[in-house]
């Protein structure tokens, strides 16, 4: 098959040499060096998106955002200048869903047939055909483009038919990861302040209901001295703007994402547009008067205010409740946009935004099962506790205290006694698909 690719950045340029082994490959991007690098692999180089257009069957786009996607189809000498009727272009651009089914619609007048194939794995995963694809079209569209998707990954998840639902999962996925990320960093920050060492509580986050994507991946990178990712600070920003959007269209509030975006743009505006994600980390640190990553003799601050084996339950139980709020506030925008939840359960299960908050959640409300015992009463005293102790060391646990709000609300309304499964009450949007 004669595959195009646009968009050769950390992500697509991983994702453009997947095709090079059994399919031939024809790569433009504005970057003459990341069009080199294929090259010298044994792409094609088309001097134009639409001579691109012409010499292939399907066309990849991988671009930061849908207003890129949206100039490379329709720009002079753009896609939409060589492609012919019956012709495939997917998107693997982490864009806004209404976006994307403007610009299929427009091909479709012409015959051409888009979908999209949004991408969860990081650049060095896509190399290993471990990649998960969040896919969205009409069944023929969708079997017609097979072949070239499974040259990037056999894991293909399809989350409707709507073109820009994949995109929409995805939006979630990221909103899910971002908040997981910052309330975990948060929480090591007040740990590490309060006298307790990362090894300590990584060792103490590695099972149980505080277990995520984030305590996985990030802890261990943390505590081998390495960046757990080389994202762009500037894309999560994107994405959770996006999350944010969506739930706002769709009548959604997400307030922890809210925080996740303010922490994220101090991020931006102190560390400017070549910030990563990673930087984060010494962000978050030093808002709290802490080192996270290090040596704890390097963090002069620390202070030792409490039992070691009491504050590792209460960081523990915070980090869970976390993941409960970002889940279910983003689970709920899912929904409310569309997306079905059993196809997001089969996807988000895995990706980079699980916990084991979300993975409980989609047990309760699809099979009725009920994972966890803990009580609203027992996590809001825990919340409570964390967050008077970080007020008197200097620690603003933001995300912390919003779901401390969360579960206060949850108690207030509807009385003592309920365990965090009943949480479904504060989201109509779960509590209705689960009826």
């Amino acid at each position: 098959m004669n595959i195009g690719y646009i968009g050769l950045g950390a992500l697509g340029g991983q994702l453009a040499r997947r095709f090079l082994k059994d399919h031939q490959l024809t790569v433009w991007d504005i970057s003459t060096t990341a069009v080199g690098e294929l090259a010298s692999l044994g792409a094609s180089v088309a001097p134009t998106a639409a001579e691109l257009a012409k010499r292939s069957d399907v066309v990849f786009l991988c671009l930061p955002r849908s207003a890129d996607v949206k100039n490379a189809v329709f720009a002079p000498d753009g896609l939409a200048a060589g492609l012919s009727p019956g012709k495939i272009v997917v998107d693997q651009t982490s864009g806004v869903p209404e976006e994307t089914r403007e610009i299929a619609a427009a091909l479709f007048e012409s015959g051409v047939l888009m979908m999209d194939a949004a991408v969860s794995a990081s650049p060095q995963i896509v190399p290993t055909g471990n990649a998960n694809l969040m896919v969205s079209a009409p069944a023929e569209v969708l079997d017609r483009a097979d072949p070239a998707l499974r040259a990037i990954t056999d894991k293909i998840f399809r989350c409707g038919s709507r073109v820009g639902d994949g995109q929409a999962m995805k939006t979630v996925n990221n909103a899910m990861n971002a908040g997981n990320r910052l309330g975990v960093l948060e929480v090591l920050a007040f740990g590490r302040k309060s006298g307790l060492t990362l090894e300590a509580m990584a060792d103490h986050l590695a099972d149980g209901e505080a277990r995520c994507q984030i305590t996985d991946r990030m802890l261990p990178a943390l505590l081998q001295g390495k960046a757990s990712t080389d994202f762009a600070l500037s894309l999560m920003l994107k994405d959770i703007y996006q999350a944010l959007s969506l739930g706002m269209k769709h009548h959604t509030p997400m307030p922890i994402t809210g925080i996740a975006q303010g922490l994220l743009q101090i991020g931006g505006n102190l560390q400017g547009p070549q910030a990563r994600l990673e930087d984060m980390v010494k962000i978050i640190g030093s808002m709290a008067g802490s080192i996270i990553a290090g040596d704890a003799a390097e963090s002069a601050v620390a202070q030792r205010v409490t039992g070691g084996a009491g504050m590792l339950e209460t960081i523990a139980s915070i980090i869970a409740s976390q993941s409960r709020a970002i889940s279910y506030e983003c689970i709920s925008a899912g929904l409310n946009y569309g997306l079905q939840l059993k196809d997001m359960s089969q996807v988000l299960h895995s990706s980079s935004g699980w916990s084991i908050g979300s993975r409980n959640i989609f047990s309760e409300l699809i099979n009725g099962e009920q994972p966890s015992s803990l009580s609203v009463d027992d996590a809001v005293q825990h919340l409570q506790e964390g967050c008077s102790l970080a007020g008197r060391i200097g620690v603003p646990l933001m995300i912390a205290n919003g779901t401390r709000t969360i579960f206060e609300q949850m108690r207030g309304e509807f009385g003592h006694g309920k365990r965090v499964h009943e949480l479904s009450l504060l989201y109509p949007a779960t509590a209705r698909d689960a009826t």
